[in-house]
């Protein structure tokens, strides 16, 4: 992809399986990379020099954290010399039936998944808008996180499906306000990835496994190569018109699979 080589990138939840998939893509593309996650430094540092020695690095992240926030971006600042593309992975799912939904629960999903978007996207804006517009006139790029279930519901998601529904539309004010500042804003939502908890469940439960196969047209989970590669495109200059737009990863899952 053109525009990628030497640009500055941090992925937020950058060591988990999507995370290290699309950090992988951007480094294998001549990119610096920096991975935010929960992890200990000892840890998150030698997870960052497996992907590259010398352009892939680690910083603490807890996206629900202003505090923390603001010591991740110091540490990107110093570290890349600023920032061109914020791409969050950083979420957490937690689904229930909706009677037995936990207070506790919704509200750090939201705390996770929404205002994390927020504090961190706001974070990463600053920093961006102290660049001089490159290229197409952008001057940065911001891609969240989201999920084919934003616009669908998923029995027993209310929590998460709601965090996603919500990100969608900060999403779209957000590359409605800053297009003036040549900082364009998307959402890559993938469909079920064979990842993470979504990976040990679909092994494991014959019954969730039917009926995930089920509901995509394509028969299959999504890899996190796949989902990478949406990122990789909606950064480079081949996307660079592209904003305030939900990029569909799921295999046709949205469609509503309906059989004969």
């Amino acid at each position: 992809m053109k525009g990628i080589n030497d640009q500055r990138i941090f992925v937020s939840g950058g060591c988990g399986d999507i995370g290290k998939a699309v950090a992988t893509r951007f480094i294998e593309a001549g990119a610096k990379v920096v991975l935010g996650d929960m992890l200990s430094m000892e840890a998150g540092v030698r997870k960052a020099r497996k992907l590259h020695p010398t352009r892939s690095f680690y910083t603490p992240c807890d996206v629900s954290s202003s505090a923390l926030l603001a010591e991740a971006f110091r540490f990107i600042e110093v570290t890349l010399g600023g920032l061109d593309v914020f791409i969050n992975c950083a979420g957490m799912v937690a689904n229930e039936p909706f009677l037995n939904i936990t207070q506790a629960n919704w509200e750090r999903t939201l705390s996770v998944n929404l205002t994390g978007s927020l504090l961190a996207s706001q974070a990463a804006v600053r920093l961006m808008l102290k660049n001089t517009p490159m290229g197409t006139n952008r001057r940065g790029v911001v891609i969240l996180t989201g999920s084919w279930v934003q616009s669908l519901p998923w029995p027993e998601g209310a929590s998460y499906c709601t965090s996603k529904a919500g990100q969608e539309m900060l999403m779209k004010v957000m590359a409605q306000e800053l297009a003036v500042h040549r900082i364009t804003c998307n959402i890559v939502a993938p469909g079920i990835v064979y990842a993470g908890l979504s990976r040990a469940i679909y092994d494991k439960d014959a019954a969730y496994r039917q009926r995930a196969d089920h509901t995509i047209p394509l028969e299959r989970l999504c890899s996190t190569e796949e989902v990478a590669g949406a990122f990789l495109y909606l950064a480079s200059l081949d996307g660079a018109y592209i904003t305030g737009t939900s990029l569909l990863v799921d295999g046709g899952a949205s469609l509503v699979r309906r059989d004969g």
